[in-house]
């Protein structure tokens, strides 16, 4: 009976959106699970993506063999990857011996002291409503250990950097790997791609062309927007950090642009700390100055991502908000990766009179 009251146009509809879901979710997991093995490919994938069309251009307009083109394009998308990827290893790995530096230096220095302090006071207030004197050394016990456990965790991530660099035949083989499968995918880039289209009839290679088309056009879109809203956050971070002479200033903009893809956590992940510890050691204009821009970035950025990636991607913004919070809820950042897909899969099947 219920079915029976349903429009027969709207069951189709739902059977082909059910099963759209089903295979979208069947891929999704599947490239996230095995994601260790066909990294290098799908790199190699994306800057085939980016280098076939100046390979093109570059044949066109200046009758430039497009195997030369293309192995030159390879090698500079490669070694830039390879740069970038070496370069934040390197300054990253540089700072944390820094860091751990200091927190071997100074272990019993001003902040050792000050949080001892702080203990202290702790403690007399739970003397006081509970009455139970031997809390104070489980306390004072809890938070010695406490800067040597983020030593030792902190020694633990230079520890697998330094193992991952020293790793050179496996480096080296990512990024033969890497160079060889970039390489010959851009040079057979339009082969791989008759190919594909080869299995589907006239009509469907038609609509599947545009399909690529408008995923193209979402992936820029994509990039685009994150790329203005990681810039933000990476200038607010460096520039606020470095008018109140917050130590470490640039490489934690970095590292905060980088977490921004994870939406407001990333930021809190900075700011957070550096609120609490400028406000413990009584440095009152640092911490609430900091809080104040943390405060309005975080403002900012709420208003800002829904208006660019639905701007740019071409999905509504109260669907890209949805998204964004329940993609949090559901698994962080992969969450936000699969609703935010399975929005942009969705919208573009259905300009192209699939779903």
């Amino acid at each position: 009976m219920c079915v029976s009251v349903l429009n027969k146009s709207f069951l189709h509809k739902l059977k082909n959106n059910v099963i759209f879901f089903v295979i979208y979710l069947i891929l999704f997991l599947l490239v996230v699970k095995t994601f260790g093995y066909i990294a290098p490919f799908f790199i190699a994938g994306l800057l085939a993506v980016i280098i076939n069309p100046i390979s093109e251009k570059l044949k066109r307009k200046f009758k430039v063999n497009k195997g030369i083109s293309t192995l030159f394009l390879s090698l500079l998308g490669v070694g830039l990857v390879i740069f970038l990827a070496s370069s934040l290893l390197v300054k990253g790995s540089q700072h944390l011996v820094s860091f751990l530096n200091n927190i071997d230096s100074n272990s019993y220095s001003y902040l050792g002291i000050m949080i001892n302090d702080w203990v202290s006071n702790l403690d007399k207030y739970v003397n006081y409503f509970q009455g139970i004197s031997n809390n104070s050394i489980d306390i004072q016990s809890l938070v010695a250990n406490y800067g040597k456990n983020l030593a030792d965790i902190a020694k633990t991530m230079l520890a697998k950097i330094i193992d991952l660099a020293t790793s050179l035949p496996t480096v080296v083989l990512i990024i033969i790997t890497l160079f060889m499968s970039t390489y010959f995918i851009a040079k057979d880039f339009d082969k791989i791609e008759n190919a594909f289209l080869s299995i589907f009839t006239d009509d469907t290679k038609i609509k599947v062309r545009r399909v690529k088309n408008e995923i193209m056009y979402s992936i820029k879109g994509y990039i685009k927007a994150y790329t203005i809203l990681m810039s933000i956050t990476f200038l607010v971070i460096w520039i606020s950090f470095s008018v109140f002479k917050v130590p470490y200033g640039l490489p934690l903009a970095i590292i905060g642009a980088l977490l921004d893809l994870i939406p407001f956590l990333g930021i809190i992940v900075i700011f957070v700390p550096v609120i609490i510890y400028y406000f413990v050691i009584e440095n009152y204009v640092v911490s609430i100055g900091i809080a104040i821009v943390f405060i309005g970035l975080s403002i900012l950025r709420q208003i800002l991502e829904p208006k660019l990636v639905s701007a740019n991607v071409g999905i509504s913004p109260l669907l890209t908000i949805v998204a964004i919070f329940v993609g949090i809820q559901v698994g962080g950042i992969l969450g936000i990766i699969f609703f935010l897909g399975l929005l942009v899969m969705h919208d573009i099947l259905e300009k192209v009179d699939i779903l």
